[in-house]
């Protein structure tokens, strides 16, 4: 179990700096996500407020849609480079590869989120003041579950030929359910925090 966590952290570690280095996914993302939320914003806001419903539903929304440029290629690399044979026969569980690509994506989108929810909070008017401790849950537990949902599914989809057709296919209906949940959780966050123990019993 520990060698298999080991694994999974220097997985995560090498794509992380890789990443780092390389910064064109991250750059890729975030001007995706500020394309969407000007957008949305010229869309919507026609010269009054949007409702704070609304505008933490597009929270989660732009964030959907922004992870799709990050989690189908993060298995290109090693599907490139052939190292994924390698990892495939590596004495290491095979459960620990698809870990350190969840946590891979999970820290990919994390960056992305440190600027992308101030800007959207405050062009669409709501905030999470009213309790900050759980929004920062919602917000980790709903990237955690596309995080999980992208890497499975760009891995279903990777020996494909049409990667950029099919993985939408797989990731836009296994990423709905949680997506739902964590968009009505940051409405009632944003509306009437009280609620969302109510909320989750009756999820």
């Amino acid at each position: 179990m520990t060698s298999g966590l080991s694994a999974a952290f220097a997985i995560a570690k090498k794509d992380i700096v890789i990443q780092l280095r390389k910064k064109f996914e991250v750059f890729s993302m975030f001007l995706f996500a500020l394309i969407a939320i000007l957008a949305f914003s010229f869309a919507i806001v026609t010269g009054g407020s949007v409702p704070k419903e609304i505008g933490s539903a597009l929270l989660w929304v732009i964030i959907f849609f922004t992870g799709m440029f990050g989690f189908a290629p993060i298995f290109l690399s090693e599907s490139e480079t052939g190292t994924l044979r390698g990892l495939a026969i590596a004495p290491i569980p095979a459960w620990s590869v698809y870990l350190g690509k969840v946590i891979y994506g999970f820290v990919l989108m994390g960056l992305v989120e440190i600027f992308l929810v101030p800007i959207i909070s405050v062009l669409f008017g709501f905030s999470f003041l009213n309790d900050v401790p759980l929004a920062i849950a919602t917000l980790l537990v709903g990237t955690l579950d596309l995080a999980a949902v992208g890497a499975m599914a760009s891995a279903l989809t990777m020996p494909s030929e049409s990667k950029a057709t099919v993985f939408p296919l797989v990731y836009f209906p296994t990423a709905t359910s949680g997506l739902r949940l964590v968009i009505e959780i940051t409405r009632i966050i944003v509306l009437a925090p009280g609620l969302v123990p109510v909320l989750l019993i009756f999820e």
